[in-house]
């Protein structure tokens, strides 16, 4: 009798110091996060506003945690294949998402997409967002709204803008101008941000939207004309280019927001040391600056918080997208 209980505690005791093992090697990789490299899928091409953003808080991360921070860019199918990537990708901290409005705006795109992007991805932090300003080239002799309005009115259809895509944030921004004014311009779709902006400088279309980093060389060189800015104010690169807010349309914006999300079940402890160190950096004043100079707004946020705001986009845009008769393919 004696001899089984003995046995028996001796059992017990190797259980319980089985699962104290399991349980601090679990914390200590939990608590030593990261010990090795952090990939970040991109599913953007390399240049892209959304790249160049978290390329530039990357190498930050990468110093602050001694761990790079490697982005791993995915672009095509509306990133419908990187983003599922990350939702299919274990909740250790090393596979991370960068992602922005089409993370909310597929849902109405696509019939069928392949994540659930509110219940399959842990939200971390909205990083900032990027202004799209429209430009006109120069042939056209637009220097302001008034003048494009005019014109698109005069002949419906016979205007031709540039976007990055169906259901992009330029194309939104446009569908969203052309129900504020009353207008009708023709679409002419790119693979890209950066083949529209270079569309628009060769004088292929004649007028569109586009992320300020990617027209800015542009309208220091003369190929394209800035006409307005989205958002609630000037940007301080362009004091004489009016914004969507002063104009009275601010309800018409689209704003395009990219943010860092984990896939479900990032431990909070790697959810808050992101964030924490997110918002630290994101007040230093070198990088708002260097932000500034792109025609980013900073917008570090609690993962509460860019949850809330995903929550809010994912029922405005797929609707809105449905209504306005946009797809994806």
């Amino acid at each position: 009798m004696e001899a089984t209980q003995r046995i028996t505690r001796r059992a017990w005791n190797g259980t319980l110091l089985a699962g104290a093992l399991l349980a601090s090697g679990a914390a200590r990789a939990q608590g030593g996060w990261p010990d090795k490299p952090v990939k970040v899928i991109i599913p953007y091409p390399v240049g892209a506003v959304g790249d160049v953003m978290m390329r530039i808080v990357g190498e930050r991360l990468g110093a602050k945690f001694g761990q790079p921070f490697v982005m791993d860019n995915r672009p095509g199918g509306g990133g419908l294949a990187a983003t599922r990537f990350v939702a299919d990708a274990a909740p250790d901290g090393y596979t991370l998402l960068l992602n922005g409005p089409n993370h909310v705006t597929n849902l109405g795109l696509y019939k069928n997409v392949p994540y659930d992007p509110i219940v399959d991805f842990t939200p971390i932090t909205h990083i900032a967002s990027a202004q799209t300003m429209l430009v006109a080239h120069p042939s056209t002799g637009f220097r302001n709204i008034e003048q494009i309005v005019a014109a698109a009115k005069a002949k419906p259809g016979g205007l031709n803008y540039a976007s990055s895509g169906s259901g992009t944030g330029t194309h939104l921004s446009m569908e969203m101008l052309m129900r504020a004014t009353g207008t009708k311009l023709a679409h002419i779709s790119y693979k890209g941000g950066s083949p529209a902006a270079v569309a628009l400088a060769a004088g292929d279309v004649q007028v569109g939207f586009a992320a300020v980093p990617l027209v800015q060389p542009l309208i220091a060189s003369g190929r394209v004309v800035p006409i307005l800015v989205g958002g609630s104010k000037r940007l301080p690169g362009f004091p004489n280019v009016p914004s969507l807010g002063e104009l009275g349309m601010l309800n018409y914006d689209v704003e395009v927001w990219f943010g860092l999300l984990g896939p479900k079940g990032l431990p909070p402890a790697i959810v808050d040391r992101i964030a924490g160190e997110m918002k630290v950096m994101l007040e230093d004043p070198a990088l708002r600056q260097q932000f500034d100079k792109l025609g980013f707004t900073p917008a570090a946020s609690s993962p509460a918080e860019f949850d809330a705001l995903i929550r809010k986009e994912a029922q405005r845009w797929p609707a809105l997208i449905r209504e306005l008769g946009i797809s994806g393919g």
